[in-house]
Protein backbone atom coordinates (compact mmCIF):
# COMPACT_ATOMS: atom_id res chain seq x y z
CA UNK A 1 0.00 0.00 0.00
CA UNK A 2 0.75 3.82 0.56
CA UNK A 3 3.68 4.33 3.43
CA UNK A 4 3.34 8.12 1.92
CA UNK A 5 -0.81 8.34 2.23
CA UNK A 6 -0.47 6.76 6.12
CA UNK A 7 2.53 9.66 7.51
CA UNK A 8 0.43 12.27 5.66
CA UNK A 9 -2.72 11.10 7.62
CA UNK A 10 -0.61 10.89 10.62
CA UNK A 11 0.86 14.22 10.49
CA UNK A 12 -2.95 15.85 9.95
CA UNK A 13 -4.26 14.38 12.81
CA UNK A 14 -1.28 15.45 14.95
CA UNK A 15 -1.50 18.78 13.23
CA UNK A 16 -4.94 19.40 14.14
CA UNK A 17 -4.57 18.36 17.35
CA UNK A 18 -1.76 20.54 17.85
CA UNK A 19 -3.87 23.53 16.24
CA UNK A 20 -6.54 22.88 18.83
CA UNK A 21 -4.14 22.97 21.85
CA UNK A 22 -3.80 26.47 21.24
CA UNK A 23 -7.23 27.71 20.80
CA UNK A 24 -7.88 26.05 24.44
CA UNK A 25 -5.27 26.03 26.94
CA UNK A 26 -7.60 25.52 29.75
CA UNK A 27 -10.06 23.00 29.86
CA UNK A 28 -8.46 19.26 28.61
CA UNK A 29 -11.98 17.20 30.16
CA UNK A 30 -14.78 19.04 27.88
CA UNK A 31 -13.12 21.55 25.68
CA UNK A 32 -15.08 24.58 27.22
CA UNK A 33 -18.28 22.96 26.29
CA UNK A 34 -18.54 25.40 23.30
CA UNK A 35 -19.23 22.13 20.54
CA UNK A 36 -21.21 23.36 17.69
CA UNK A 37 -24.34 20.97 16.05
CA UNK A 38 -21.65 20.17 13.78
CA UNK A 39 -19.12 19.51 15.67
CA UNK A 40 -21.07 17.19 18.05
CA UNK A 41 -22.28 15.36 14.99
CA UNK A 42 -19.39 14.54 13.15
CA UNK A 43 -17.73 13.36 16.75
CA UNK A 44 -20.53 11.21 17.73
CA UNK A 45 -20.27 9.62 14.15
CA UNK A 46 -16.58 9.25 14.11
CA UNK A 47 -16.49 7.74 17.40
CA UNK A 48 -19.69 5.45 16.59
CA UNK A 49 -17.97 4.20 12.92
CA UNK A 50 -14.52 2.54 15.32
CA UNK A 51 -12.86 -0.85 14.59
CA UNK A 52 -16.39 -2.82 15.48
CA UNK A 53 -18.59 -0.86 13.33
CA UNK A 54 -16.23 -1.16 9.94
CA UNK A 55 -13.91 -3.83 10.41
CA UNK A 56 -16.13 -6.00 12.61
CA UNK A 57 -19.30 -5.27 11.05
CA UNK A 58 -17.99 -6.53 7.94
CA UNK A 59 -16.59 -9.48 9.09
CA UNK A 60 -19.95 -10.64 10.96
CA UNK A 61 -21.92 -9.70 7.72
CA UNK A 62 -19.70 -11.97 6.12
CA UNK A 63 -20.44 -14.68 8.84
CA UNK A 64 -24.05 -14.30 9.30
CA UNK A 65 -25.52 -12.05 6.78
CA UNK A 66 -28.01 -9.51 7.08
CA UNK A 67 -28.72 -9.97 10.43
CA UNK A 68 -25.62 -8.47 11.39
CA UNK A 69 -26.79 -4.75 10.57
CA UNK A 70 -27.93 -4.64 13.93
CA UNK A 71 -24.60 -4.41 15.60
CA UNK A 72 -24.21 -0.83 14.07
CA UNK A 73 -28.13 -0.32 12.72
CA UNK A 74 -29.31 -0.47 16.41
CA UNK A 75 -27.16 2.40 17.13
CA UNK A 76 -29.52 4.44 15.36
CA UNK A 77 -32.14 3.98 17.24
CA UNK A 78 -29.71 4.46 20.57
CA UNK A 79 -29.03 8.12 18.93
CA UNK A 80 -32.41 8.65 18.75
CA UNK A 81 -33.70 7.67 22.00
CA UNK A 82 -30.26 10.24 23.81
CA UNK A 83 -31.50 12.82 21.71
CA UNK A 84 -34.89 13.09 22.49
CA UNK A 85 -35.00 11.53 26.19
CA UNK A 86 -31.64 11.62 27.72
CA UNK A 87 -29.75 14.78 26.37
CA UNK A 88 -31.98 16.92 28.82
CA UNK A 89 -31.54 14.83 31.97
CA UNK A 90 -27.57 14.63 31.18
CA UNK A 91 -26.80 18.22 31.03
CA UNK A 92 -29.57 19.11 34.18
CA UNK A 93 -25.95 19.66 36.50
CA UNK A 94 -23.68 22.10 34.57
CA UNK A 95 -21.05 20.88 37.09
CA UNK A 96 -20.39 17.47 36.17
CA UNK A 97 -17.66 16.55 33.87
CA UNK A 98 -17.77 12.32 33.83
CA UNK A 99 -20.87 9.81 33.66
CA UNK A 100 -20.12 8.28 37.18
CA UNK A 101 -20.64 11.87 38.31
CA UNK A 102 -23.89 11.86 36.74
CA UNK A 103 -24.60 8.91 38.76
CA UNK A 104 -23.48 10.41 42.11
CA UNK A 105 -26.64 13.04 41.24
CA UNK A 106 -29.15 10.52 41.82
CA UNK A 107 -27.84 7.20 43.46
CA UNK A 108 -24.74 9.06 45.95
CA UNK A 109 -20.80 8.43 46.04
CA UNK A 110 -20.78 4.67 45.93
CA UNK A 111 -22.32 4.93 42.63
CA UNK A 112 -19.92 6.99 41.35
CA UNK A 113 -17.00 4.53 42.38
CA UNK A 114 -18.70 1.90 41.67
CA UNK A 115 -19.27 3.28 37.52
CA UNK A 116 -15.60 4.70 37.78
CA UNK A 117 -13.85 0.98 38.43
CA UNK A 118 -16.49 -0.54 35.89
CA UNK A 119 -15.75 2.19 33.00
CA UNK A 120 -11.99 1.82 33.77
CA UNK A 121 -11.61 -1.96 33.69
CA UNK A 122 -13.75 -2.15 31.06
CA UNK A 123 -12.27 0.73 28.63
CA UNK A 124 -8.96 -0.74 28.76
CA UNK A 125 -10.72 -3.95 26.46
CA UNK A 126 -12.45 -0.89 24.27
CA UNK A 127 -9.56 0.74 23.75
CA UNK A 128 -7.35 -2.27 23.15
CA UNK A 129 -9.64 -3.58 20.74
CA UNK A 130 -8.99 -0.41 18.48
CA UNK A 131 -5.11 -0.34 18.87
CA UNK A 132 -5.84 -3.98 17.39
CA UNK A 133 -7.62 -3.10 14.58
CA UNK A 134 -5.04 -0.16 13.76
CA UNK A 135 -2.35 -2.38 13.68
CA UNK A 136 -3.83 -4.89 11.54
CA UNK A 137 -4.61 -1.89 9.02
CA UNK A 138 -1.13 -0.57 9.11
CA UNK A 139 0.02 -4.25 8.75
CA UNK A 140 -1.98 -4.02 5.19
CA UNK A 141 -0.58 -0.57 4.67
CA UNK A 142 2.88 0.24 5.41
CA UNK A 143 3.75 -3.83 5.96
CA UNK A 144 4.35 -3.08 9.85
CA UNK A 145 4.44 -6.12 12.40
CA UNK A 146 0.77 -5.98 14.08
CA UNK A 147 3.06 -5.45 17.85
CA UNK A 148 4.59 -2.20 15.66
CA UNK A 149 1.42 -1.15 14.17
CA UNK A 150 -0.14 -1.15 17.55
CA UNK A 151 3.13 0.55 19.41
CA UNK A 152 2.55 3.06 16.30
CA UNK A 153 -1.14 4.10 17.15
CA UNK A 154 -1.47 3.96 20.91
CA UNK A 155 1.55 6.72 20.83
CA UNK A 156 0.25 8.36 18.14
CA UNK A 157 -3.20 8.94 19.44
CA UNK A 158 -1.88 8.35 23.03
CA UNK A 159 0.55 12.16 22.13
CA UNK A 160 -2.63 14.16 20.76
CA UNK A 161 -4.80 13.07 22.79
CA UNK A 162 -2.93 13.92 26.15
CA UNK A 163 -1.95 17.10 24.89
CA UNK A 164 -5.01 19.11 23.35
CA UNK A 165 -7.75 17.05 25.88
CA UNK A 166 -11.32 17.51 23.95
CA UNK A 167 -10.65 20.16 22.04
CA UNK A 168 -8.32 17.81 19.70
CA UNK A 169 -10.29 14.70 19.97
CA UNK A 170 -13.35 17.18 18.69
CA UNK A 171 -11.70 18.18 16.17
CA UNK A 172 -9.22 15.12 14.70
CA UNK A 173 -12.99 13.27 14.80
CA UNK A 174 -14.33 15.47 11.90
CA UNK A 175 -10.86 15.27 9.92
CA UNK A 176 -11.72 11.20 10.48
CA UNK A 177 -15.73 11.60 10.00
CA UNK A 178 -14.57 12.46 6.33
CA UNK A 179 -12.08 9.56 5.79
CA UNK A 180 -14.78 7.53 7.27
CA UNK A 181 -16.48 8.11 4.38
CA UNK A 182 -13.92 7.66 2.03
CA UNK A 183 -13.79 4.01 3.25
CA UNK A 184 -17.71 3.36 3.35
CA UNK A 185 -18.03 4.78 -0.03
CA UNK A 186 -14.94 2.46 -1.04
CA UNK A 187 -16.06 -0.71 0.53
CA UNK A 188 -19.97 -0.42 -1.33
CA UNK A 189 -18.12 0.42 -4.70
CA UNK A 190 -15.72 -2.67 -4.49
CA UNK A 191 -18.88 -4.42 -3.41
CA UNK A 192 -20.93 -3.63 -6.79
CA UNK A 193 -17.97 -4.67 -8.55
CA UNK A 194 -17.77 -8.17 -7.63
CA UNK A 195 -19.06 -10.79 -9.71
CA UNK A 196 -21.84 -12.43 -7.85
CA UNK A 197 -24.92 -15.36 -8.49
CA UNK A 198 -28.38 -14.23 -8.96
CA UNK A 199 -28.78 -12.43 -5.73
CA UNK A 200 -31.38 -9.22 -4.44
CA UNK A 201 -29.17 -6.40 -4.26
CA UNK A 202 -30.77 -5.71 -0.76
CA UNK A 203 -32.76 -7.98 1.47
CA UNK A 204 -36.01 -9.33 2.35
CA UNK A 205 -37.59 -7.93 5.64
CA UNK A 206 -37.33 -11.12 7.48
CA UNK A 207 -33.25 -11.31 6.55
CA UNK A 208 -32.68 -8.54 8.72
CA UNK A 209 -34.55 -10.37 11.58
CA UNK A 210 -32.99 -13.04 13.60
CA UNK A 211 -31.91 -16.18 12.11
CA UNK A 212 -30.42 -19.83 12.38
CA UNK A 213 -27.31 -18.51 13.14
CA UNK A 214 -28.77 -15.33 15.41
CA UNK A 215 -31.26 -16.66 17.33
CA UNK A 216 -33.99 -14.35 19.08
CA UNK A 217 -32.83 -15.06 22.52
CA UNK A 218 -29.14 -13.72 21.30
CA UNK A 219 -30.82 -10.91 19.09
CA UNK A 220 -32.87 -9.26 21.70
CA UNK A 221 -29.63 -9.13 24.16
CA UNK A 222 -27.65 -7.69 21.29
CA UNK A 223 -30.04 -4.65 21.05
CA UNK A 224 -30.29 -4.50 24.44
CA UNK A 225 -26.44 -4.30 25.35
CA UNK A 226 -25.00 -2.54 22.39
CA UNK A 227 -27.97 -0.29 22.13
CA UNK A 228 -27.61 0.98 25.35
CA UNK A 229 -24.16 2.00 24.56
CA UNK A 230 -25.34 4.07 22.25
CA UNK A 231 -27.84 6.03 24.60
CA UNK A 232 -25.81 5.95 27.74
CA UNK A 233 -22.21 5.05 27.27
CA UNK A 234 -19.62 7.12 28.29
CA UNK A 235 -18.29 8.16 25.33
CA UNK A 236 -21.97 9.36 24.06
CA UNK A 237 -21.86 10.76 27.35
CA UNK A 238 -18.96 13.27 26.86
CA UNK A 239 -20.30 14.34 23.51
CA UNK A 240 -23.24 15.48 24.81
CA UNK A 241 -21.88 17.14 27.81
CA UNK A 242 -19.43 19.06 25.12
CA UNK A 243 -22.26 20.58 23.18
CA UNK A 244 -22.60 24.37 23.24
CA UNK A 245 -26.29 23.92 24.40
CA UNK A 246 -28.72 21.35 24.91
CA UNK A 247 -30.58 22.09 21.50
CA UNK A 248 -26.88 21.69 20.17
CA UNK A 249 -26.68 18.29 21.17
CA UNK A 250 -29.87 17.12 20.61
CA UNK A 251 -29.59 18.13 17.24
CA UNK A 252 -25.93 17.02 16.30
CA UNK A 253 -27.20 13.25 17.82
CA UNK A 254 -30.62 13.56 15.11
CA UNK A 255 -27.98 13.82 12.67
CA UNK A 256 -25.28 11.48 14.01
CA UNK A 257 -28.17 9.06 13.75
CA UNK A 258 -29.69 9.95 10.29
CA UNK A 259 -25.84 9.38 8.90
CA UNK A 260 -24.87 5.80 10.72
CA UNK A 261 -27.73 4.63 8.91
CA UNK A 262 -26.54 4.48 5.41
CA UNK A 263 -23.13 3.50 6.45
CA UNK A 264 -24.26 0.62 8.62
CA UNK A 265 -26.41 -0.32 5.42
CA UNK A 266 -23.29 0.04 3.15
CA UNK A 267 -21.25 -1.98 5.49
CA UNK A 268 -23.19 -4.62 5.63
CA UNK A 269 -24.15 -4.83 2.05
CA UNK A 270 -20.28 -4.52 1.25
CA UNK A 271 -19.95 -7.86 3.68
CA UNK A 272 -22.93 -10.20 2.57
CA UNK A 273 -22.40 -9.12 -1.21
CA UNK A 274 -18.48 -10.74 -0.18
CA UNK A 275 -20.01 -14.08 1.12
CA UNK A 276 -22.12 -14.20 -2.01
CA UNK A 277 -19.19 -13.96 -4.31
CA UNK A 278 -17.89 -17.07 -2.85
CA UNK A 279 -14.41 -15.13 -2.40
CA UNK A 280 -12.47 -13.68 0.71
CA UNK A 281 -10.08 -14.30 3.55
CA UNK A 282 -10.08 -17.08 5.88
CA UNK A 283 -10.70 -15.34 8.26
CA UNK A 284 -13.18 -12.69 8.37
CA UNK A 285 -11.48 -10.18 10.45
CA UNK A 286 -10.01 -9.32 6.97
CA UNK A 287 -13.06 -9.56 4.78
CA UNK A 288 -13.30 -5.63 4.52
CA UNK A 289 -9.11 -5.15 4.07
CA UNK A 290 -9.39 -7.93 1.49
CA UNK A 291 -12.28 -6.41 -0.23
CA UNK A 292 -10.82 -3.03 -0.44
CA UNK A 293 -7.54 -3.78 -0.85
CA UNK A 294 -6.74 -7.54 -1.69
CA UNK A 295 -9.27 -8.55 -4.26
CA UNK A 296 -8.02 -5.89 -6.80
CA UNK A 297 -11.48 -4.48 -6.78
CA UNK A 298 -10.60 -0.93 -6.36
CA UNK A 299 -7.90 1.80 -8.26
CA UNK A 300 -4.67 1.75 -5.91
CA UNK A 301 -5.34 5.50 -5.49
CA UNK A 302 -9.05 4.40 -3.83
CA UNK A 303 -7.66 1.62 -2.37
CA UNK A 304 -5.63 3.36 -0.04
CA UNK A 305 -7.79 6.47 0.55
CA UNK A 306 -10.14 3.52 2.24
CA UNK A 307 -8.02 1.90 3.98
CA UNK A 308 -6.58 5.29 5.63
CA UNK A 309 -10.65 5.46 6.16
CA UNK A 310 -10.49 2.72 8.34
CA UNK A 311 -7.22 3.77 10.03
CA UNK A 312 -8.91 7.13 10.87
CA UNK A 313 -11.98 5.28 11.77
CA UNK A 314 -10.05 3.23 14.49
CA UNK A 315 -8.45 6.42 15.82
CA UNK A 316 -11.48 8.41 16.51
CA UNK A 317 -13.12 5.94 18.60
CA UNK A 318 -9.92 5.40 20.24
CA UNK A 319 -9.15 8.59 21.20
CA UNK A 320 -12.53 9.47 22.59
CA UNK A 321 -12.12 6.14 24.85
CA UNK A 322 -8.41 7.29 25.75
CA UNK A 323 -9.89 10.20 27.29
CA UNK A 324 -13.22 8.82 28.76
CA UNK A 325 -10.87 6.60 30.78
CA UNK A 326 -8.25 8.35 31.99
CA UNK A 327 -11.06 11.45 33.04
CA UNK A 328 -12.79 8.75 35.10
CA UNK A 329 -9.18 7.42 36.59
CA UNK A 330 -8.33 11.37 37.56
CA UNK A 331 -11.93 12.23 38.70
CA UNK A 332 -14.25 9.78 39.65
CA UNK A 333 -11.79 7.05 41.68
CA UNK A 334 -11.82 7.86 45.29
CA UNK A 335 -7.80 8.44 45.68
CA UNK A 336 -6.48 8.55 49.23
CA UNK A 337 -5.77 12.18 50.86
CA UNK A 338 -8.25 13.78 49.10
CA UNK A 339 -11.24 16.04 49.69
CA UNK A 340 -14.19 13.43 49.90
CA UNK A 341 -12.18 10.83 48.41
CA UNK A 342 -12.27 12.65 44.81
CA UNK A 343 -9.42 14.90 43.83
CA UNK A 344 -9.33 18.01 42.34
CA UNK A 345 -8.92 18.69 38.28
CA UNK A 346 -5.63 18.87 37.06
CA UNK A 347 -4.38 19.21 33.36
CA UNK A 348 -1.04 17.67 34.04
CA UNK A 349 -2.38 14.38 35.80
CA UNK A 350 -4.86 13.68 33.32
CA UNK A 351 -2.19 13.66 30.32
CA UNK A 352 -0.22 11.21 32.44
CA UNK A 353 -3.20 9.23 32.75
CA UNK A 354 -3.49 9.04 29.32
CA UNK A 355 -0.65 7.80 28.57
CA UNK A 356 -0.56 5.09 31.32
CA UNK A 357 -4.22 3.82 29.66
CA UNK A 358 -2.38 3.96 26.08
CA UNK A 359 0.43 2.11 27.26
CA UNK A 360 -1.47 -0.55 29.31
CA UNK A 361 -4.15 -0.69 26.78
CA UNK A 362 -1.64 -1.87 23.81
CA UNK A 363 -0.34 -4.13 26.64
CA UNK A 364 -3.60 -5.88 26.65
CA UNK A 365 -3.97 -5.72 22.84
CA UNK A 366 -0.56 -7.55 21.79
CA UNK A 367 -1.62 -10.46 24.92
CA UNK A 368 -5.24 -10.46 23.17
CA UNK A 369 -5.64 -9.59 19.47
CA UNK A 370 -9.47 -9.95 19.33
CA UNK A 371 -11.13 -6.95 18.19
CA UNK A 372 -15.19 -7.68 18.76
CA UNK A 373 -14.48 -10.24 21.25
CA UNK A 374 -12.42 -7.40 23.85
CA UNK A 375 -15.33 -4.98 22.77
CA UNK A 376 -18.32 -7.34 23.96
CA UNK A 377 -16.81 -8.54 26.93
CA UNK A 378 -16.21 -4.81 27.69
CA UNK A 379 -19.94 -4.35 27.04
CA UNK A 380 -21.44 -6.89 28.75
CA UNK A 381 -19.90 -5.92 31.82
CA UNK A 382 -21.07 -2.31 31.48
CA UNK A 383 -24.59 -3.38 30.23
CA UNK A 384 -24.57 -5.92 33.45
CA UNK A 385 -23.38 -3.28 36.24
CA UNK A 386 -24.18 0.46 35.02
CA UNK A 387 -27.29 -0.16 31.82
CA UNK A 388 -30.17 0.08 34.29
CA UNK A 389 -29.59 2.77 36.53
CA UNK A 390 -28.17 4.84 34.12
CA UNK A 391 -31.23 4.11 31.44
CA UNK A 392 -33.26 5.39 35.17
CA UNK A 393 -31.84 8.67 35.59
CA UNK A 394 -33.85 10.21 32.53
CA UNK A 395 -36.15 10.02 35.10
CA UNK A 396 -35.79 11.59 38.40
CA UNK A 397 -39.00 9.68 39.80
CA UNK A 398 -38.00 6.31 38.58
CA UNK A 399 -34.37 6.57 40.10
CA UNK A 400 -35.27 7.93 43.31
CA UNK A 401 -37.74 4.49 43.23
CA UNK A 402 -35.48 2.31 45.09
CA UNK A 403 -33.22 3.09 48.38
CA UNK A 404 -29.92 3.67 47.06
CA UNK A 405 -28.41 0.64 48.71
CA UNK A 406 -30.68 -1.33 46.70
CA UNK A 407 -28.84 0.16 43.20
CA UNK A 408 -25.48 -0.08 44.49
CA UNK A 409 -26.23 -3.69 45.59
CA UNK A 410 -27.81 -4.17 41.81
CA UNK A 411 -24.90 -2.79 40.48
CA UNK A 412 -22.54 -5.02 41.48
CA UNK A 413 -24.26 -7.81 41.16
CA UNK A 414 -24.85 -6.74 37.42
CA UNK A 415 -21.59 -6.10 36.84
CA UNK A 416 -20.58 -9.28 38.77
CA UNK A 417 -23.37 -11.91 36.84
CA UNK A 418 -21.68 -11.20 32.94
CA UNK A 419 -17.95 -11.80 34.09
CA UNK A 420 -18.84 -14.97 35.98
CA UNK A 421 -21.31 -16.33 33.64
CA UNK A 422 -18.60 -16.02 30.68
CA UNK A 423 -15.38 -16.86 32.71
CA UNK A 424 -17.54 -20.22 33.84
CA UNK A 425 -18.08 -21.15 30.74
CA UNK A 426 -21.95 -21.59 31.50
CA UNK A 427 -22.75 -18.56 28.64
CA UNK A 428 -20.55 -18.71 25.59
CA UNK A 429 -22.48 -15.50 24.03
CA UNK A 430 -21.19 -12.02 25.11
CA UNK A 431 -24.44 -10.25 24.60
CA UNK A 432 -26.47 -12.88 26.19
CA UNK A 433 -24.39 -12.40 29.94
CA UNK A 434 -24.48 -9.06 29.82
CA UNK A 435 -28.57 -9.21 29.10
CA UNK A 436 -28.97 -11.08 32.07
CA UNK A 437 -26.44 -8.52 34.40
CA UNK A 438 -28.80 -6.28 33.12
CA UNK A 439 -31.73 -8.40 34.03
CA UNK A 440 -30.48 -9.23 37.71
CA UNK A 441 -29.28 -5.62 37.84
CA UNK A 442 -32.90 -4.27 37.33
CA UNK A 443 -34.20 -7.35 39.58
CA UNK A 444 -32.37 -6.34 42.41
CA UNK A 445 -33.47 -2.45 41.65
CA UNK A 446 -36.94 -3.87 41.56
CA UNK A 447 -36.91 -5.49 44.77
CA UNK A 448 -35.41 -2.57 46.97
CA UNK A 449 -38.29 -0.33 45.33
CA UNK A 450 -41.05 -2.86 45.97
CA UNK A 451 -39.58 -3.40 49.80
CA UNK A 452 -39.69 0.46 50.13
CA UNK A 453 -42.87 0.76 48.56
CA UNK A 454 -44.30 -1.92 51.78
CA UNK A 455 -42.40 -0.27 54.25
CA UNK A 456 -43.98 2.91 53.47
CA UNK A 457 -47.02 2.04 52.68
CA UNK A 458 -48.58 2.56 56.23
CA UNK A 459 -47.28 5.71 56.52
CA UNK A 460 -49.19 6.73 52.89
CA UNK A 461 -52.17 5.56 54.04
CA UNK A 462 -52.43 8.22 57.44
Amino acid sequence: MNPIGTAIVLVVFLATALAARRGDRTDLYLGGRRASTGTVAGSLLATCLGASATVGLVGRAYTLGWVAFWWLGTGCVGLLLLSRFWVGPMRSCPGIRSLPQWLETGYGRPARSLAAGIIAVMWTGVIAAQWVAAGALLRELVGLPLWAGVALAAGAVGFYTAWGGQMSVLRTDLVQAVLIGAAVLGAAWAALRLQTPAAALWPAPRDLLWSEAVPFSRWTALLLVVGGMYVVGPDMFSRVLAARTTAAARRGALIAAALLLPCAAALTFAGVRLRQAGIGPGDPRGALPFLLGGAGLLPPWAATAAMLGLLAAVFSSADTCLLTAATVLDLDIPWPNAEAGVRAESPRRLRVLVAVVAAGSALLAWRSPHIIGNLLLAYSFYAGGLLVPLLLLASRKASKAAPRPWVWGGMAAGGTVPVVLLVGGRVADYAVAGAVGSLVCAGVVLAGAIAARMIHLPNASK
